[in-house]
């Protein structure tokens, strides 16, 4: 091919560099280079990068140029990263000051990232057999039944029906009944856009005034908005997504919907597939390598209608968006705590900008940085103050712990007032969730005569007890080690156990409650959504009356008959160095009491404490003091102490195994940065200082907190701090990073 065939584009690749390369690719005068994915050899192996510029015309395009430049292999006929992408890719890249290839690595399924072909392979459904009618009807099980109705409609993806809960087991009989069979639906069906006319699956209910003004304000935002819909627990938020997006669907736009990975249940799912007739993606962490990049394509090509995935659905090519919904937008989850440190929220909204769609950012609890957003008039809020159905707000009572009797239901984190009452509902046959954000059976393990505390010799933090499975667990490095029989340091055999977690509650509950039925929701005996299902379905359809949990249970899901929500341990959020805390102890406390008294009964929320006179719990125990006002008087805290969001932070962080050697960097920096420091004096740098929890994974971080009311001025010397770090010599195991806008005063 002759020279003049070709193209110089500019590449980044996956390589922990703040630059990119030049190489040169066959051309035609119609192809799109931009976003195509190209294999070059770089620095003696064979790499994928991402094009990101044709620089032909900047460079010339004449022999002796084209001579000096590696030759590239294109591996896509067209481009798989839409231009809004790049766009929001590279401001991350800028923003949270991470390589630009390793930050577009982040946005694509693995399988791409490995070279793989970008196209759909066999896809397994299944196909309702045409002369089945008869022997459906004499099916025993339910969900074999309610598989049939489903697939009267069509083939489906099987992944779709293990996302609305079906198990493969029941899929698996009736093909084995011969009344389903298994088919491949890699060739597109139908296009959605087709199918208008009978868009919806269901009737919705009507919505309150407050829910129409929402729906009504939103539609009528022409290009980019962003929407704060704070709505209480149980106020109906999700059917003003729904109503929304039946009118951008309705308009041929596709809808993105980001969630918390909690939650990503079926309950979620069947949301979507009742209510609206297209096709629905998904991307999570339970799907395989192959699924996620049918996600990927199917929006990509236009092929599904609705996306809704956690933080990396965000980087999913959707050529014909129209509208984004991070539900719960406030979780720390959407913010990435590893390499690509983004921000799902704050990025949502650069892509936002760039196609010009709204974006509903919906929580019970918002953000503190959204809140002050509100205030700067950068954000519409929309309140929504009525719970659905009539439904009312529960009462809350404060239980004095230093007033209960020492019995065996304390010790196991059940106090005598909580444990009455929890017998009073139980028997009216009402239903009593409990709240514990620990697992395990104890805290941690001590020797009695010389004081010894097990702790992880991989991570400065003690080890817990687990006495289901008989170890002590670290909760960091989750290594496990048989509970020992004796202490190693002076050898006595006797040991105490300290603390308790949902592991005890629920022995004592078991023993204390023994016909109610109970279900213990954690990261220890649920471990995926299917798992999590089953333990949900069992409260649902009355089979066990007291649900016991983590934050796995805090948010997003509708328990109608509980009465009764009993908050264990309301003190561990209430004393802590970090200066987020007691907004998320606001947050999780006002999601976990919304739990109770969702339909027409009316609930009450006790909370525990040592603590009863303490400003936050006498402000969430208030009527007549909302979440607002909670968010007011924090806000107004962060204000005098200069924190976020008034000011604006970024850390420095070092880790290796050698303790001196990850310490000796950033002293080094820091010494480094000086004249720089003096030419941004708004910008403030703390010493070096050892992380919360200073040894993890057998590696020791240490951390430098920058802080400046001008965020441009903090991104300077960012960029500063990257430029010297190219000269300086990363000893031995060093790593060093930058996170920008982390979510807590100290790391780890």
């Amino acid at each position: 091919m002759s020279e003049s065939l070709f193209s110089l584009v500019r590449v980044a690749v996956n390589r922990p560099l703040f630059q990119t390369f030049t190489y040169k690719v066959p051309h035609r005068d119609n192809d799109l280079l931009k976003g195509r994915r190209i294999k070059v050899n770089f620095a003696g192996s064979e790499q994928i990068g991402i094009i990101l510029e044709d620089i032909t015309d900047k460079c010339g395009s004449d022999e002796e140029t084209l001579s000096k430049v590696k030759s590239g292999e294109l591996l896509d006929n067209t481009p798989i990263l839409d231009d809004d992408i790049l766009k929001m890719v590279t401001f991350g890249s800028s923003y949270y000051h991470y390589p630009i290839g390793q930050c577009l690595w982040t946005a694509l399924p693995k399988i791409l990232r490995d070279g793989g072909v970008y196209a759909y392979e066999a896809i397994p459904g299944l196909e309702l057999i045409a002369d089945s009618d008869s022997s459906c009807a004499k099916l025993r099980s339910p969900e074999q039944r309610e598989i049939i109705e489903v697939l009267k409609a069509g083939p489906v993806r099987r992944k779709i029906l293990r996302e609305r809960g079906f198990s493969s087991q029941s899929e698996n009989a009736l093909i084995k009944k011969g009344l389903v069979r298994k088919i491949n639906l890699e060739q597109p069906q139908q296009h959605w856009q087709d199918n208008l006319a009978h868009l919806r699956n269901e009737l919705p209910p009507d919505p309150n005034d407050e829910q129409q003004q929402a729906i009504d304000t939103i539609a009528a935002k022409k290009g980019f908005g962003v929407f704060l819909l704070n709505g209480i627990t149980g106020s109906g938020k999700t059917e003003v997504y729904l109503r929304v997006i039946e009118q951008v669907l309705r308009g041929g736009k596709a809808v993105l919907v980001l969630v918390p990975e909690i939650a990503l249940t079926p309950q979620t799912f069947s949301r979507f597939y009742r209510r609206f007739n297209v096709p629905v993606a998904s991307v999570h962490s339970q799907l395989s390598d192959r699924e996620r990049l049918d996600a990927y394509l199917d929006m990509a090509k236009g092929s599904a209608a609705i996306l809704i995935g956690t933080r990396t659905a965000l980087f999913t090519p959707i050529p014909n968006l129209g509208l984004i919904v991070l539900d719960e937008e406030h979780d720390s989850s959407f913010k990435q705590s590893d390499g690509f440190r983004y921000h799902a929220r704050s990025l949502a909204l650069i892509r936002a900008q760039q196609i010009g769609c709204p974006v509903i950012l919906g929580s019970a609890t918002p953000s503190l940085e959204s809140i002050a957003n509100v205030q700067k008039g950068n954000f519409i809020q929309l309140k929504l103050t009525l719970r659905a159905g009539g439904a009312k707000r529960p009462d809350f009572n404060i239980i004095d712990l230093r007033h209960e009797p020492v019995t065996d239901g304390l010790k196991a984190g059940i106090s005598r007032t909580l444990e009455d009452k929890i017998g009073e509902e139980t028997a009216k046959g009402n239903q009593v969730l409990l709240f514990l954000n620990r697992r395990g059976f104890s805290h941690h393990l001590l020797c009695h005569q010389c004081g010894h505390v097990f702790c992880c010799p991989n991570c400065d933090t003690v080890l817990t007890v687990h006495h289901a499975d008989g170890r002590l667990h670290c909760h960091i490095c989750e290594n496990s080690f048989p509970i020992p029989g004796q202490c190693p340091v002076c050898k006595s055999g006797e040991l105490d156990e300290s603390g308790f977690g949902t592991e005890q509650v629920e022995q004592f509950l078991t023993r204390r409650y023994p016909d109610t039925g109970l279900e213990r929701i954690d990261r220890d005996n649920v471990t995926n959504k299917v798992q999590l299902e089953k333990h949900l379905e069992k409260i649902r359809n009355g089979q066990s009356q007291i649900l016991l949990g983590t934050q796995m249970i805090a948010k997003g899901h509708d328990f109608p008959n509980v009465t009764l929500v009993g908050i264990l341990d309301v003190d561990s959020g209430l004393f802590s160095d970090d200066f987020r805390s007691l907004e998320l102890t606001a947050q999780l406390l006002t999601q976990v009491a919304g739990r109770a008294g969702r339909a027409l009964k009316n609930g009450t929320v006790y909370l525990q404490t040592h603590y009863p006179d303490n400003l936050l719990i006498n402000q969430i125990t208030d009527p007549a003091c909302s979440y607002d006002d909670i968010s007011t008087t924090l806000l107004e805290s962060r204000r005098k102490l200069k924190l976020p969001p008034y000011y604006h932070q970024a850390f420095l962080l070092s880790n290796s195994t050698d303790r001196k050697k990850a310490h000796y960097l950033l002293t080094e920096l820091l010494t480094a940065i000086r004249p720089l420091m003096r030419e941004y004096p708004d910008v403030t740098a703390t010493p070096v200082l050892s992380d919360k929890i200073e040894k993890r994974h057998s590696r020791y971080h240490f951390h430098v907190l920058l802080s400046s009311s001008s965020r441009q001025s903090l991104s300077s010397v960012l960029d500063g701090i990257i430029l010297l770090l190219k000269n300086m010599s990363l000893k031995g195991d060093v790593r060093f990073a930058v996170e920008v806008d982390p979510l807590s005063s100290s790391p780890g």
